[in-house]
């Protein structure tokens, strides 16, 4: 169960940081930080464009391809800055230490199974998704 949560929100989360970089939106003011709308908008366009989401339902973990995560990683990691200001402020920190995950699976060669997740934890991957099920009305996480 444990690992079957991890999985699925860890692919759902990775592709939303994939949709948010990729919008390459611009510096977002502390008001707008606050807002979900940008990034949900963001999420969703992004993940139906490549095929990772389907009327805001996220495709099942079992289904996506390792070039479609390893994508979004680097993605994800070439915009980190981008990202982090544009990512909502009740998930700012669990977005930055997923960053830092992604950054040690791209260390780690995307060794899935062996690689820490740490600092990430899964109360942030839960955080995570809980914010793209209730402020996005994403579902599939």
């Amino acid at each position: 169960m444990r690992r079957s949560i991890c999985t699925a929100t860890l692919a759902a989360v990775m592709l939303a940081l994939f949709a948010a970089v990729a919008t390459a939106a611009p510096r977002a003011s502390a008001a707008a930080v606050s807002s979900p709308g940008p990034w949900c908008a963001a999420v969703i366009r992004i993940n139906t464009k490549y095929g990772a989401m389907k009327n805001k339902t996220y495709i099942p973990q079992s289904e996506l391809p390792d070039r479609v995560r390893i994508a979004v990683i680097e993605a994800a990691l070439k915009g980190r800055s981008q990202l982090l200001a544009i990512t909502p402020t009740e998930i700012k920190r669990a977005q930055r230490d997923e960053l830092e995950y992604f950054a040690h699976l791209k260390a780690n060669h995307y060794a899935w199974r062996t690689t820490p997740r740490a600092p990430l934890t899964v109360a942030e991957l839960r955080q995570l998704a809980n914010f793209q099920r209730t402020k996005c009305g994403i579902k599939g996480i």
